[in-house]
């Protein structure tokens, strides 16, 4: 199991591939590079140099004293230092999304393009809500929402009261799942949207059309807001484009980077 020891942290990783453009993918809230791993990464191993990584107190990674979005960005800074890396094509989808976003303002020399996959930029008062409910349900179980009715956030928003049950969080991973919580729904009071225009590298924006998680409209912000993003919305894909419709989100990414001179070279 490859850990790399930060210092602050030991981050879990794996590396498959040998192109000399490297692709990154960054998990959603809570979760781990383990689906992307057993599911994925073998098609984009054969045609990039592709890294998975867990974030900081989650999946196989250690667990830290702090946790907060620009560290975790720092985190993926850190550990393509280690690896070499100099600039990679980086994926986040939903809450890896954010961390792109973080990671691309903070780091741009390292962003040869992004990839923003049922993300948002900002949210709304029952998105922050919601986003906020589901860390509290992590911590102290579904009491935390007893009695609760959270409102939703967007037509057919699935909301965290109206859910058969809480989100399965271990134990050792309770700190960094309400970590990511809150800081989704920070993003009511401290969007991302003002700062996007400084983003500089080529972006690809995707969302479903049936995502009941995040919805499309926050696709829809970022996209109008990063120059020359280029947005793409799957109409009958749902939450996780890549994962909901991959045979289109490959051709679509595919062509994207061929535009911007990124496609693979082994």
């Amino acid at each position: 199991m490859p850990l790399m020891d930060l210092g602050d942290v030991q981050l879990h990783y794996e590396e498959r591939g040998s192109s000399r453009t490297a692709y990154v993918f960054c998990h959603g809230l809570g979760g781990s590079g383990e689906g992307f791993e057993r599911d994925d990464m073998d098609w984009y191993a054969e045609r990039f140099r592709t890294v998975s990584w867990d974030n900081r107190g989650l999946g196989r990674s250690g667990q830290a004293t702090k946790y907060s979005l620009p560290l975790y960005a720092s985190d993926l800074d850190r550990l393509l230092d280690r690896l070499g890396i100099e600039r990679a094509v980086v994926h986040g989808v939903s809450w890896g999304g954010v961390v792109v976003q973080r990671f691309a303002l903070d780091f741009p020399q390292r962003c040869a393009a992004i990839v923003l996959d049922s993300t948002s930029s900002e949210v709304n008062a029952a998105a922050s809500e919601n986003w906020y409910l589901r860390g509290e349900v992590a911590r102290l179980g579904a009491e935390a929402v007893a009695g609760r009715e959270a409102a939703p956030a967007f037509a057919g928003h699935q909301t965290v009261t109206a859910a058969v049950a809480g989100p399965a969080v271990s134990p050792e991973h309770v700190n960094s799942y309400v970590a990511e919580a809150r800081a989704t729904a920070g993003l009511r009071e401290h969007p991302l949207t003002p700062y996007l225009v400084r983003i500089s590298c080529p972006t690809l924006v995707v969302g479903g059309g049936k995502d009941t998680v995040a919805g499309a409209g926050g696709s829809v912000v970022i996209a109008r807001t990063v120059p020359g993003a280029r947005l793409e919305i799957l109409q009958d894909a749902g939450h996780g484009v890549y994962r909901q419709a991959p045979e289109q989100f490959r051709a679509l990414l595919m062509e994207f980077l061929a535009t911007h001179g990124l496609g693979p070279a082994i």
